[in-house]
């Protein structure tokens, strides 16, 4: 049985680098002899890396927060009173929606002791 050879990842990484820096003097040529305009990607360093955001946490509803006012501000005020209408009903059916779930528990758990109580004070003491 043989088994794969271990890559070289730091030679591999090092070549991957001189192929970019080969690509990026290419296309600077290219632009420099007034073949096409220079993107900003290409203007970069190739060596950098964009980080998305985090998709949560404190600064990610504060960058939602600020997106929503940016949008709100931007709609009519006829659509203004829309989403603050619906946007209330939204809210007040959620309020219903937990009450309700908060009323079953209640109602399970009361059930629950009744049917213990039950078992316990008028079945148990017969199989004795």
């Amino acid at each position: 049985m043989t088994f794969p050879q271990p890559q070289d990842w730091q030679s591999r990484i090092r070549n991957l680098k001189i192929d970019l820096d080969r690509i990026a003097a290419t296309l600077s040529n290219r632009f420099s002899a007034g073949e096409a305009t220079p993107t900003t990607a290409t203007s970069e360093p190739l060596n950098e890396i964009d980080v998305d955001f985090p998709k949560f946490g404190i600064d990610a509803l504060g960058r939602e927060y600020q997106q929503f006012i940016a949008w709100f501000n931007g709609i009519p005020s006829s659509g203004k009173l829309l989403a603050i209408a619906g946007g209330g009903l939204l809210g007040l059916t959620l309020i219903k929606t937990v009450f309700q779930l908060i009323t079953s528990l209640i109602t399970l758990s009361t059930f629950g002791i009744i049917l213990y109580l039950g078992y316990r004070f008028w079945i148990l003491p017969k199989g004795e």
